[in-house]
Protein backbone atom coordinates (compact mmCIF):
# COMPACT_ATOMS: atom_id res chain seq x y z
CA UNK A 1 0.00 0.00 0.00
CA UNK A 2 1.16 3.76 -0.85
CA UNK A 3 -0.35 6.86 -0.10
CA UNK A 4 -0.10 10.37 -0.93
CA UNK A 5 0.01 11.72 2.16
CA UNK A 6 1.09 10.00 5.23
CA UNK A 7 -1.82 8.77 7.53
CA UNK A 8 -3.64 6.18 9.40
CA UNK A 9 -5.97 5.40 6.88
CA UNK A 10 -5.47 1.97 4.80
CA UNK A 11 -6.77 -0.05 2.70
CA UNK A 12 -6.63 -4.04 1.47
CA UNK A 13 -8.08 -6.30 -0.48
CA UNK A 14 -10.57 -8.93 0.88
CA UNK A 15 -8.70 -11.96 1.96
CA UNK A 16 -10.97 -14.03 -0.75
CA UNK A 17 -10.21 -11.41 -3.61
CA UNK A 18 -7.02 -11.24 -2.85
CA UNK A 19 -5.51 -14.73 -2.84
CA UNK A 20 -6.93 -14.48 -6.75
CA UNK A 21 -5.26 -11.40 -7.40
CA UNK A 22 -1.37 -12.38 -6.02
CA UNK A 23 -2.63 -16.08 -7.88
CA UNK A 24 -2.75 -14.09 -11.49
CA UNK A 25 -0.28 -11.81 -10.77
CA UNK A 26 3.29 -14.13 -11.91
CA UNK A 27 1.14 -15.32 -15.29
CA UNK A 28 0.60 -11.87 -17.02
CA UNK A 29 -3.04 -11.16 -15.16
CA UNK A 30 -4.96 -10.53 -18.47
CA UNK A 31 -8.31 -8.66 -18.17
CA UNK A 32 -10.68 -9.07 -20.73
CA UNK A 33 -12.71 -5.40 -21.47
CA UNK A 34 -15.69 -5.17 -24.52
CA UNK A 35 -16.95 -2.56 -26.62
CA UNK A 36 -20.16 -2.65 -24.02
CA UNK A 37 -18.18 -2.79 -21.28
CA UNK A 38 -16.97 -5.82 -19.12
CA UNK A 39 -17.06 -6.00 -15.21
CA UNK A 40 -13.25 -6.14 -13.23
CA UNK A 41 -12.71 -9.73 -11.95
CA UNK A 42 -11.30 -10.46 -9.65
CA UNK A 43 -13.33 -7.95 -7.72
CA UNK A 44 -12.16 -5.24 -6.03
CA UNK A 45 -13.28 -5.03 -2.84
CA UNK A 46 -11.48 -3.62 0.08
CA UNK A 47 -11.41 -3.48 4.08
CA UNK A 48 -10.83 0.00 5.70
CA UNK A 49 -9.33 0.91 8.67
CA UNK A 50 -7.47 4.22 10.10
CA UNK A 51 -10.49 6.08 9.45
CA UNK A 52 -12.44 8.84 12.11
CA UNK A 53 -15.52 7.41 12.48
CA UNK A 54 -16.83 10.77 13.53
CA UNK A 55 -15.48 12.29 9.34
CA UNK A 56 -17.67 11.56 6.56
CA UNK A 57 -15.38 10.32 3.54
CA UNK A 58 -16.09 9.34 -0.30
CA UNK A 59 -14.31 6.64 -1.80
CA UNK A 60 -13.35 6.56 -5.83
CA UNK A 61 -11.40 4.25 -8.21
CA UNK A 62 -9.85 4.34 -11.10
CA UNK A 63 -6.75 2.85 -13.66
CA UNK A 64 -3.32 4.31 -14.55
CA UNK A 65 -1.06 3.30 -17.13
CA UNK A 66 1.96 1.36 -15.52
CA UNK A 67 4.47 1.99 -18.36
CA UNK A 68 4.32 3.68 -21.83
CA UNK A 69 4.42 0.25 -23.95
CA UNK A 70 1.85 -1.76 -25.76
CA UNK A 71 1.97 -5.34 -26.08
CA UNK A 72 1.27 -7.93 -28.66
CA UNK A 73 0.97 -11.68 -28.18
CA UNK A 74 3.30 -13.70 -30.68
CA UNK A 75 4.25 -17.12 -30.01
CA UNK A 76 3.58 -17.51 -26.48
CA UNK A 77 4.89 -14.50 -25.04
CA UNK A 78 3.97 -10.98 -24.89
CA UNK A 79 6.13 -8.34 -27.04
CA UNK A 80 6.45 -4.98 -26.16
CA UNK A 81 6.72 -1.88 -28.45
CA UNK A 82 6.12 1.57 -27.54
CA UNK A 83 2.68 3.16 -27.32
CA UNK A 84 1.48 5.31 -29.59
CA UNK A 85 -2.17 5.38 -28.03
CA UNK A 86 -3.34 9.46 -26.76
CA UNK A 87 -2.92 9.32 -22.93
CA UNK A 88 -6.30 10.98 -21.65
CA UNK A 89 -6.93 11.98 -17.80
CA UNK A 90 -8.12 8.64 -16.00
CA UNK A 91 -11.98 8.91 -15.65
CA UNK A 92 -12.73 8.06 -11.57
CA UNK A 93 -16.11 6.47 -10.79
CA UNK A 94 -17.17 7.27 -7.44
CA UNK A 95 -18.58 4.45 -5.00
CA UNK A 96 -22.53 4.26 -5.51
CA UNK A 97 -22.74 4.69 -1.67
CA UNK A 98 -21.91 8.15 -2.15
CA UNK A 99 -20.16 10.00 1.16
CA UNK A 100 -20.66 8.23 4.40
CA UNK A 101 -19.09 8.35 8.40
CA UNK A 102 -16.02 6.58 8.63
CA UNK A 103 -17.84 4.04 10.89
CA UNK A 104 -19.63 3.06 7.97
CA UNK A 105 -16.77 2.80 5.17
CA UNK A 106 -15.22 0.33 8.26
CA UNK A 107 -18.00 -1.68 9.63
CA UNK A 108 -17.88 -3.87 6.05
CA UNK A 109 -16.04 -4.84 2.64
CA UNK A 110 -16.50 -1.87 0.04
CA UNK A 111 -16.61 -3.35 -3.50
CA UNK A 112 -16.64 -1.87 -7.09
CA UNK A 113 -18.55 -4.34 -9.18
CA UNK A 114 -20.89 -2.14 -10.98
CA UNK A 115 -17.58 -0.84 -12.50
CA UNK A 116 -17.15 -1.74 -16.00
CA UNK A 117 -13.97 -1.54 -18.39
CA UNK A 118 -14.68 -1.13 -22.30
CA UNK A 119 -12.54 -0.59 -25.50
CA UNK A 120 -15.33 2.80 -26.81
CA UNK A 121 -14.78 5.69 -25.73
CA UNK A 122 -18.23 6.66 -26.29
CA UNK A 123 -19.40 4.49 -23.71
CA UNK A 124 -18.10 6.68 -20.68
CA UNK A 125 -20.67 9.37 -22.06
CA UNK A 126 -23.25 6.70 -22.00
CA UNK A 127 -22.73 5.03 -18.52
CA UNK A 128 -20.83 6.84 -16.11
CA UNK A 129 -19.73 3.33 -14.23
CA UNK A 130 -17.88 3.00 -17.55
CA UNK A 131 -14.35 3.23 -17.83
CA UNK A 132 -12.43 3.79 -20.97
CA UNK A 133 -9.03 1.71 -21.35
CA UNK A 134 -6.70 0.99 -24.35
CA UNK A 135 -6.13 -2.94 -25.14
CA UNK A 136 -2.56 -4.15 -24.65
CA UNK A 137 -1.86 -1.67 -22.13
CA UNK A 138 -1.02 -2.24 -18.44
CA UNK A 139 -2.66 -0.73 -15.85
CA UNK A 140 -3.00 -0.81 -12.49
CA UNK A 141 -6.06 0.38 -10.25
CA UNK A 142 -5.80 3.15 -7.76
CA UNK A 143 -8.66 3.66 -5.08
CA UNK A 144 -8.95 7.40 -3.48
CA UNK A 145 -10.14 7.78 -0.33
CA UNK A 146 -11.34 11.70 -0.12
CA UNK A 147 -11.89 13.28 3.34
CA UNK A 148 -14.94 15.51 3.54
CA UNK A 149 -12.88 18.89 3.83
CA UNK A 150 -9.10 17.75 4.35
CA UNK A 151 -6.92 15.43 2.39
CA UNK A 152 -7.08 12.76 -0.63
CA UNK A 153 -5.24 9.86 -0.38
CA UNK A 154 -4.33 7.12 -2.97
CA UNK A 155 -3.89 3.39 -2.58
CA UNK A 156 -1.97 1.42 -4.94
CA UNK A 157 -1.15 -2.45 -4.49
CA UNK A 158 1.21 -3.55 -7.01
CA UNK A 159 -0.34 -7.09 -6.85
CA UNK A 160 -3.07 -5.89 -9.29
CA UNK A 161 -1.48 -4.94 -12.23
CA UNK A 162 -3.10 -6.33 -15.38
CA UNK A 163 -3.00 -6.34 -19.21
CA UNK A 164 -6.14 -5.08 -21.16
CA UNK A 165 -6.76 -7.83 -23.92
CA UNK A 166 -10.15 -8.66 -25.75
CA UNK A 167 -9.48 -12.74 -25.39
CA UNK A 168 -7.53 -14.97 -23.09
CA UNK A 169 -4.42 -15.79 -24.22
CA UNK A 170 -2.86 -17.75 -21.54
CA UNK A 171 -4.64 -20.56 -20.85
CA UNK A 172 -3.80 -20.58 -16.97
CA UNK A 173 -5.57 -17.51 -16.18
CA UNK A 174 -8.80 -18.46 -18.03
CA UNK A 175 -8.85 -21.66 -16.52
CA UNK A 176 -8.77 -20.13 -12.62
CA UNK A 177 -11.35 -17.18 -13.31
CA UNK A 178 -13.39 -19.85 -14.82
CA UNK A 179 -13.29 -21.55 -12.07
CA UNK A 180 -13.48 -19.24 -9.42
CA UNK A 181 -16.01 -17.12 -10.75
CA UNK A 182 -19.31 -17.88 -10.65
CA UNK A 183 -20.94 -16.15 -13.57
CA UNK A 184 -18.41 -17.63 -15.65
CA UNK A 185 -19.93 -19.13 -18.94
CA UNK A 186 -19.21 -23.07 -17.68
CA UNK A 187 -19.90 -22.41 -13.91
CA UNK A 188 -23.53 -20.92 -14.76
CA UNK A 189 -23.93 -24.33 -17.31
CA UNK A 190 -22.88 -26.57 -14.02
CA UNK A 191 -24.99 -24.90 -12.00
CA UNK A 192 -28.11 -25.26 -14.73
CA UNK A 193 -27.52 -29.57 -15.05
CA UNK A 194 -28.14 -30.39 -10.67
CA UNK A 195 -31.65 -28.16 -11.10
CA UNK A 196 -32.92 -29.72 -14.27
CA UNK A 197 -32.27 -32.96 -12.57
CA UNK A 198 -34.08 -31.97 -9.88
CA UNK A 199 -36.78 -30.36 -11.43
CA UNK A 200 -36.99 -33.59 -13.59
CA UNK A 201 -37.60 -35.44 -10.93
CA UNK A 202 -40.59 -33.36 -9.26
CA UNK A 203 -42.29 -32.70 -12.59
CA UNK A 204 -44.57 -35.11 -14.44
CA UNK A 205 -43.82 -36.90 -17.19
CA UNK A 206 -43.78 -34.54 -20.36
CA UNK A 207 -45.06 -36.14 -23.52
CA UNK A 208 -42.80 -37.55 -26.02
CA UNK A 209 -41.72 -35.26 -29.20
CA UNK A 210 -41.70 -36.79 -32.31
CA UNK A 211 -37.99 -37.32 -32.62
CA UNK A 212 -38.66 -40.00 -29.42
CA UNK A 213 -41.25 -41.56 -30.37
CA UNK A 214 -40.62 -45.14 -30.93
CA UNK A 215 -40.03 -46.73 -34.72
CA UNK A 216 -43.29 -48.95 -34.39
CA UNK A 217 -45.19 -46.08 -33.00
CA UNK A 218 -44.63 -44.27 -35.88
CA UNK A 219 -45.57 -46.84 -38.23
CA UNK A 220 -49.03 -47.33 -37.02
CA UNK A 221 -48.93 -43.86 -36.86
CA UNK A 222 -48.43 -43.49 -40.56
CA UNK A 223 -50.51 -46.45 -41.43
CA UNK A 224 -53.37 -44.99 -39.88
CA UNK A 225 -53.37 -42.23 -42.11
CA UNK A 226 -55.69 -42.78 -45.51
CA UNK A 227 -53.32 -42.43 -48.83
CA UNK A 228 -54.50 -39.38 -51.06
CA UNK A 229 -54.30 -41.19 -54.69
CA UNK A 230 -55.06 -37.62 -55.93
CA UNK A 231 -55.57 -34.19 -54.72
CA UNK A 232 -57.30 -32.88 -57.98
CA UNK A 233 -60.72 -33.51 -57.43
CA UNK A 234 -62.97 -34.37 -60.63
CA UNK A 235 -64.96 -32.63 -63.40
CA UNK A 236 -68.23 -32.19 -62.43
CA UNK A 237 -70.68 -34.08 -64.74
CA UNK A 238 -73.45 -31.38 -66.71
CA UNK A 239 -76.88 -32.10 -65.52
CA UNK A 240 -78.93 -32.68 -68.95
CA UNK A 241 -82.22 -30.45 -67.13
CA UNK A 242 -79.72 -27.50 -66.14
CA UNK A 243 -79.23 -27.00 -69.58
CA UNK A 244 -82.22 -27.04 -71.10
CA UNK A 245 -83.16 -23.90 -69.12
CA UNK A 246 -80.37 -21.88 -70.80
CA UNK A 247 -81.49 -19.33 -73.35
CA UNK A 248 -78.87 -20.74 -76.27
CA UNK A 249 -77.97 -23.81 -77.45
CA UNK A 250 -75.77 -26.45 -75.56
CA UNK A 251 -74.27 -27.54 -78.11
CA UNK A 252 -70.51 -28.74 -76.99
CA UNK A 253 -71.16 -28.25 -73.60
CA UNK A 254 -71.04 -31.63 -72.55
CA UNK A 255 -67.64 -32.92 -71.38
CA UNK A 256 -68.76 -36.14 -70.24
CA UNK A 257 -70.16 -39.21 -72.17
CA UNK A 258 -74.15 -38.99 -71.90
CA UNK A 259 -77.14 -41.19 -72.64
CA UNK A 260 -78.58 -41.88 -76.09
CA UNK A 261 -81.65 -39.68 -74.72
CA UNK A 262 -79.80 -36.60 -74.27
CA UNK A 263 -77.64 -36.46 -76.90
CA UNK A 264 -78.41 -33.88 -79.07
CA UNK A 265 -78.82 -34.70 -83.15
CA UNK A 266 -75.77 -34.09 -85.27
CA UNK A 267 -75.11 -30.83 -86.75
CA UNK A 268 -73.38 -30.51 -89.93
CA UNK A 269 -70.53 -28.56 -89.45
CA UNK A 270 -69.50 -26.12 -92.13
CA UNK A 271 -66.38 -25.69 -94.07
CA UNK A 272 -63.98 -23.68 -91.52
CA UNK A 273 -63.59 -20.15 -92.42
CA UNK A 274 -59.83 -18.89 -93.09
CA UNK A 275 -60.71 -15.28 -91.63
CA UNK A 276 -62.36 -16.96 -88.74
CA UNK A 277 -61.47 -20.28 -86.73
CA UNK A 278 -64.34 -20.21 -84.87
CA UNK A 279 -66.67 -20.31 -87.31
CA UNK A 280 -66.09 -24.24 -87.58
CA UNK A 281 -67.87 -24.76 -84.79
CA UNK A 282 -71.23 -23.96 -84.63
CA UNK A 283 -71.96 -22.72 -80.81
CA UNK A 284 -68.69 -20.28 -81.33
CA UNK A 285 -70.07 -19.06 -84.42
CA UNK A 286 -71.68 -15.46 -84.17
CA UNK A 287 -73.69 -15.91 -86.92
CA UNK A 288 -75.27 -19.32 -85.71
CA UNK A 289 -75.17 -18.29 -81.55
CA UNK A 290 -76.09 -14.27 -81.29
CA UNK A 291 -76.52 -15.16 -77.77
CA UNK A 292 -72.98 -15.34 -77.82
CA UNK A 293 -71.99 -11.65 -78.36
CA UNK A 294 -74.87 -10.95 -75.68
CA UNK A 295 -72.92 -12.48 -73.21
CA UNK A 296 -70.01 -10.91 -73.53
CA UNK A 297 -71.92 -7.55 -74.31
CA UNK A 298 -71.04 -7.59 -77.37
CA UNK A 299 -74.05 -7.14 -80.04
CA UNK A 300 -73.14 -8.64 -83.74
CA UNK A 301 -73.10 -6.10 -86.37
CA UNK A 302 -75.56 -5.46 -88.90
CA UNK A 303 -74.08 -4.29 -92.20
CA UNK A 304 -76.15 -3.19 -95.24
CA UNK A 305 -74.84 -4.40 -98.46
CA UNK A 306 -75.86 -2.45 -101.80
CA UNK A 307 -78.87 -3.94 -104.06
CA UNK A 308 -77.59 -6.20 -106.32
CA UNK A 309 -80.07 -7.36 -109.78
CA UNK A 310 -80.22 -11.00 -109.77
CA UNK A 311 -79.29 -10.73 -113.62
CA UNK A 312 -75.92 -8.94 -114.09
CA UNK A 313 -76.06 -5.88 -117.01
CA UNK A 314 -74.68 -7.68 -120.56
CA UNK A 315 -71.17 -6.25 -121.65
CA UNK A 316 -71.45 -3.57 -124.95
CA UNK A 317 -69.87 -5.56 -128.12
CA UNK A 318 -69.34 -3.19 -130.97
CA UNK A 319 -70.38 -4.20 -134.28
CA UNK A 320 -69.09 -4.12 -137.89
CA UNK A 321 -71.22 -0.47 -138.64
CA UNK A 322 -69.96 1.13 -135.67
CA UNK A 323 -66.26 1.60 -135.25
CA UNK A 324 -64.89 2.10 -131.85
CA UNK A 325 -63.72 5.37 -132.01
CA UNK A 326 -67.49 6.85 -132.89
CA UNK A 327 -69.60 8.30 -130.94
CA UNK A 328 -72.88 6.45 -129.77
CA UNK A 329 -76.42 8.00 -132.01
CA UNK A 330 -79.38 8.80 -130.34
CA UNK A 331 -82.58 7.77 -132.17
CA UNK A 332 -84.49 10.65 -134.73
CA UNK A 333 -87.48 12.42 -132.74
CA UNK A 334 -90.30 12.33 -135.95
CA UNK A 335 -91.65 15.57 -134.40
CA UNK A 336 -87.94 17.29 -134.52
CA UNK A 337 -87.35 16.04 -138.46
CA UNK A 338 -90.63 17.18 -139.75
CA UNK A 339 -89.77 21.13 -138.24
CA UNK A 340 -86.54 20.31 -139.18
CA UNK A 341 -87.26 19.48 -142.72
CA UNK A 342 -90.16 22.33 -142.76
CA UNK A 343 -87.54 25.34 -141.81
CA UNK A 344 -85.03 24.09 -144.72
CA UNK A 345 -87.89 24.30 -147.37
CA UNK A 346 -89.11 28.03 -146.31
CA UNK A 347 -85.11 28.64 -146.77
CA UNK A 348 -84.90 27.62 -150.16
CA UNK A 349 -87.93 29.08 -151.05
CA UNK A 350 -86.48 32.66 -150.57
Amino acid sequence: MSSSLTSTISASLTPEYDALWHKLHPLQHEMIITGVGRRVYPLLEYQFSGMNPEKMYTTSVHFEYVDDKKLRFCKGKYVESVSQEKKEAPRKVQHKSGAKLGSKWMASSVNFEDVRISNKKMREEEDSSNVHLHAQHRYLPVLTISEEGGSNYEIRLPHTVFITATLYHIDEVCKIKTESNEYAKSNREDRRRPRAAESSATSPPIKKSRKETPAHEEAVLVASVPAVLNSIPSIPTNDPVLLRTLPFSSAGLFTQTQSSSTIPAVQVVPPANSLNAFSAIPWLNPLNNPYLLAAMGLQFPTISFPYLPSTPYSPLTPTSSISPDSQPTQPEDPVNTVVIDKVIKEEADV
